[in-house]
């Protein structure tokens, strides 16, 4: 790498930021994070990753404030932060959040399938994302995105912000998103051609949180579901309504409401038959949403329960 625009970068740290609690396989990904450190190294940078401080089974008696308290302090004294997106993360998205209020450039890195956040990839700190199929083209993309990093020059960093204050606005950035005015939802409904029992539960749904103002709108705009075929994904994917009791809210039979479920499932992109995680996992990365019981349970049981 050229040595001038390393330089921009002051050979200073590389937090390199990803999931590390209830992940499925977490020795796999942690090699992960070990070959993303070796990448900064060579780009004359000084890796800091945290599972080898803060490891939420190594250090499992490790205090929550302390794991918080070191963890923010190398994001913020970082001259760049390279966040995994791969996998859904509450700790990512914070430390994104920190990045931003600290003026500290953020480079997002996930697999060329993997659905991201677009509330994540529309921070303004993130000025790269480095997608990739292979470990080599990895290899190469990363590389070349610090050498970008490094010869863009850099604004003056805004005054700190209290992290406290950082974690709220990210907790309000959320609430944001899931709330929207009664006449908005019911405008929605009806351009989603909803009624009867189906835009009751939907409209309760918003109203207690259980789905997303935004993802709504984003189910009847972007991906323009209508009908059965929204209710049916709604009730079914997003509240985890039984299909019989999905099928009755829509007035329809269960075969029928099953076969709405598909082609909702098809016309955002999942596959007919998608299992239960990966449906919730598309929830929340890809719409706005709350995490589902079946994602919880992926995330934090290994998907044993």
């Amino acid at each position: 790498m050229d040595e001038a625009k390393v330089s921009g970068l002051a050979a200073g740290e590389a937090y390199i930021s990803g999931a590390l609690t209830g992940i499925e396989d977490a020795p796999r990904m942690k090699l992960f994070y070990e070959l993303l450190a070796e990448i900064a190294g060579a780009a004359k940078l000084r890796p800091y990753l945290p599972h080898r401080v803060t490891d939420p089974v190594a250090t499992a008696r490790l205090d929550p404030r302390a794991v918080y308290e070191i963890d923010r302090a190398h994001v913020t004294a970082a001259a760049v932060v390279v966040a995994y997106a791969g996998l859904p993360s509450f700790g990512v998205g914070i430390e994104v959040e920190l990045a931003r209020e600290h003026g500290i450039p953020v480079i997002i890195v996930a697999e060329s399938e993997r659905a991201v956040s677009r509330l994540l990839l529309g921070n303004p700190a993130v000025v790269e994302v480095v997608r990739f199929a292979d470990l080599d083209g990895l290899r190469r993309s990363l590389a070349a995105a610090f050498e970008r990093v490094a010869a863009s020059p850099r604004g003056v960093s805004p005054a700190a912000v209290a992290d406290d204050v950082v974690v709220q606005r990210f907790i309000t950035s959320l609430e944001h998103a899931r709330q929207l005015p009664g006449a908005e939802v019911a405008a929605l409904l009806r351009v989603g051609e909803i009624d009867g029992e189906a835009a009751s539960v939907i409209r309760d749904a918003v109203a207690s949180g259980r789905l997303f103002g935004a993802g709504l709108r984003d189910l009847v705009g972007r991906y323009a579901l209508r009908g059965g075929d929204l209710g049916a994904f709604i009730l079914r994917d997003v509240l985890e309504r039984p299909l019989a009791e999905t099928a009755r809210a829509l007035g329809i039979d269960p075969r029928t409401a099953r076969s709405r479920l598909g082609t909702a499932r098809s016309r955002v992109g999942l596959p007919e038959d998608a299992a239960p995680d990966l449906v919730a996992q598309w929830l929340v990365t890809e719409l706005i949403a709350p995490p589902t019981r079946a994602l919880q349970l992926h995330l934090f049981t290994g998907n044993r329960a």
